[in-house]
């Protein structure tokens, strides 16, 4: 599936992040090694852009925006791995985790928090954009 999938979303009536049925069943069907890119920082400072053009080599992709709105809510992930390499050179399917912008002002820091915390958990490398 070569769409964007929400993995892990905040949940306002409990209060808490959860992890999206559809995107749960994606990950059950992944076999063999997996790697994680995951990308964090500042609200509208370009992360879902450098997913779409430096890793996915697509022009769209994740969902970019015009606007100062948050176009990426909790956690994204790419509905398809992106073929790699360990530092050993053997393959390893990657997946690729858009987050949502930290900063916005619709949020209260706490939140921030979390999904800056799950996005380094979450990776087996990371990428902070400033």
């Amino acid at each position: 599936m070569e769409e964007a999938l929400p993995f892990v979303v905040f949940n306002p009536k409990s209060n808490k992040f959860e992890i999206n049925e559809e995107t749960k069943e994606f990950l059950k069907t992944l076999t063999g090694p997996i790697g994680v890119i995951a990308v964090a920082g500042m609200y509208r400072s370009g992360k879902s852009y450098l997913l779409n053009r430096v890793l996915l080599n697509r022009s769209r992709g994740f969902d970019v925006g015009h606007t100062i709105n948050a176009c990426t809510k909790g956690v994204w992930i790419w509905g398809k791995p992106v073929d790699g390499f360990t530092p050993d050179g053997d393959p390893i399917k990657v997946l690729v985790l858009d987050t949502e912008g930290l900063g916005a002002t619709d949020e209260e820091q706490n939140h921030d928090v979390r999904i800056f915390s799950l996005a380094i958990l979450l990776a087996s490398s990371f990428i902070y954009n400033s």
